[in-house]
């Protein structure tokens, strides 16, 4: 089913996408400047992409010099070189250059919430982003920032203050920056799944249904997530004959032991066909995603695999339950530090004789999240502004 909303921009013909990366390939920040880009070009309009990633000669220098000190005495520090005033000013500098070579851009549009054109440039300024600095310190940190975070914190609240429209994925974030940002205009649009792929209901939910697969996507942040369930996966082994458990995103070496039957991917591009090909493949072969990381479950992975058909086990944070309820019908919820009420969701997986619903419900659940139809809400918010 087509979610797109189908009406042309009648007045943005041409725009300009900074990001962090180069937004044609896949691989640059969790695909999303790659859909973003590709999907405006798909609706005819021209795309002048420009990346505004660090100076990498400028990063080793700090990494070596600063970085090294500041971590030795502050574990955790979120002072890198991507909040330092030199790349600032690096950035603002590869800006103004861009704006006056694309100059019959309508609008400037940065994947980013801490760049923008307004100081260089009078067309409109639309930031897309996840969330904040001041959000990420607030809600993940739990702390308040020191005098040197607080300076990258203070530029981006600028930013964001002098920006048209400010859209971010999450519905919670959006709440929070409006009210932060008193008197900016900031939207929440809905999410997306980062997939090209088409995917077939009957032949997905027939290889589920005789699946013994367990799926787990993410990084080391998300380590206590992944090694809460392989202790219930050693468990179940003994229950559930031919058990697997998957781990996309982490090595066999980031854990102190891992049983037998189960495989660690390490991180897979889906830049690099190989990889991309075994990513799908575990998608569409899992029984269940599983992470329950405490305060964020990887929603981007996450989403992807329920358009795959896939049910979840999370844990009820923030951002996935103001998209989805505080009661899921494609899966469970559960307590992050609970090994013994995972243990039995996670059985409940492969003994509820309404799986198969639960399966379509999971799709169901995000089948409107397209790129076609969020770039189509994008483009009216941004016709507003010419």
């Amino acid at each position: 089913m087509d979610f797109s909303i189908n009406k042309k921009s009648e007045k943005i013909k041409e725009v300009n996408v900074f990001s962090d990366g180069d937004s044609s390939e896949m691989s640059t920040w969790s695909n999303i400047p790659y859909f973003f880009t590709k999907t405006l070009i798909e609706k005819g309009i021209k795309v002048n992409r420009i990346d505004i990633s660090p100076n990498i000669i400028f990063q080793r220098l700090f990494n070596l010099f600063v970085w090294r000190i500041l971590n030795k005495y502050k574990k955790g520090h979120f002072y890198t070189y991507l909040r330092t005033k030199i790349h600032f000013y690096d950035v603002n500098r590869k800006i103004k250059r861009a704006v006056k070579k694309y100059n019959k851009a309508d609008v400037n549009i940065f994947i980013s919430f801490s760049h923008s054109s307004k100081q260089f440039d009078k067309r409109p300024v639309i930031l897309f982003c996840d969330w904040t600095i001041n959000y990420y310190f607030t809600y993940f940190l739990q702390r308040q920032p020191d005098i040197l975070e607080r300076q990258s914190l203070l530029r981006q609240d600028r930013e964001i203050k002098n920006s048209d429209l400010v859209v971010s994925l999450f519905p919670g974030v959006a709440k929070y920056m409006e009210n932060y940002y008193k008197g900016s205009k900031v939207l929440y649009l809905g999410n997306v799944v980062n997939s090209e792929l088409s995917v077939s209901e009957e032949d997905l939910i027939h290889i589920k249904s005789i699946s013994k697969d367990i799926l787990f996507i993410g990084s080391k942040r998300y380590f206590e997530g992944a090694n809460i369930l392989i202790e219930c996966f050693s468990f179940l082994q003994k229950e559930i004959p031919g058990l697997r458990l998957h781990i996309v995103g982490m090595k066999e070496g980031d854990f102190s032991h891992i049983p037998p039957n189960v495989t660690c991917y390490g991180y897979l591009d889906k830049g690099v066909d190989q990889q991309r090909a075994i990513y799908y493949e575990l998608l569409s072969n899992a029984r269940v995603v599983v992470n329950t990381t405490p305060k964020w479950g990887a929603f981007s992975s996450t989403i992807e695999a329920m358009y795959f058909y896939c049910p979840v086990i999370t844990t009820a944070y923030n951002e996935f339950v103001e998209t989805f309820g505080s009661e899921i019908t494609f899966g469970y919820y559960g307590d992050a530090e609970d090994k013994q009420q995972l243990c039995l969701l996670l059985k409940n997986i492969f003994l509820d004789k309404s799986y198969e619903k639960m399966c379509r419900e999971a799709h169901k659940a995000v089948e409107g999240f397209t790129w076609s139809a969020y770039i189509d809400k994008l483009l009216i918010r941004a016709d507003e502004l010419i």
